[in-house]
């Protein structure tokens, strides 16, 4: 009966071995999580296999290994799964935000040229005039406030002149 457990177990292994990894290629277009849960079932049924052969109780090492590594790949997989996920989310959100600026602009350039169709020859002819008109009133002021501001300067140096005079006078007469 001993040779037939051992026979047993190594063909349950055998077995879970050979479905695992049939099923590994038949689950590369599957998520990381399925992946990495029969990845880490035939890692831990093997290595439990072993530690329970040690002790005499390969079966159940086999099946408490196989289950401790099926959560761990499992869990591990799932975390590559949602990081996957987030990338792509952060990439289609970009890909939105671009398209948008682009539409944006297509639509900015389509008006540009929509006005430059209606517009006559006269209108822009006016525009320039109205604009050269108020650059020439700019002109006109900034040279006022220059004069202005050369009146008040000499204005100023007038005022101490006289009052230098002044003081030198009082002092000519106070001897």
């Amino acid at each position: 009966m001993n040779t037939y457990r051992k026979i047993a177990t190594l063909g349950a292994g055998s077995a879970l071995l050979l479905s695992a990894f049939f099923n590994s290629g038949c689950a590369s277009d599957g998520s990381n999580t399925e992946r990495g849960a029969i990845g880490g079932a035939v890692a831990g049924a093997i290595i439990g296999g072993i530690i329970g052969h040690q002790s005499g109780e390969a079966e159940k090492g086999m099946a408490a290994g196989a289950a401790t590594g099926a959560i761990i790949g499992g869990v591990s997989g799932n975390r590559q799964d949602r990081r996957i996920s987030e990338i792509q989310y952060e990439r289609r959100v970009a890909e939105e935000a671009l398209a948008k600026e682009r539409a944006q602009e297509d639509a900015r350039r389509q008006r540009l040229i929509a006005q430059g169709k209606t517009a006559e020859d006269s209108e822009i002819l006016a525009a320039r005039q109205r604009a050269e008109a108020a650059e020439a009133e700019v002109a006109r002021l900034r040279a006022e406030e220059e004069a202005a501001l050369k009146k008040a300067k000499q204005l100023e140096e007038y005022r101490a002149r006289e009052a230098a005079a002044k003081a030198e006078a009082d002092r000519i007469r106070g001897n």
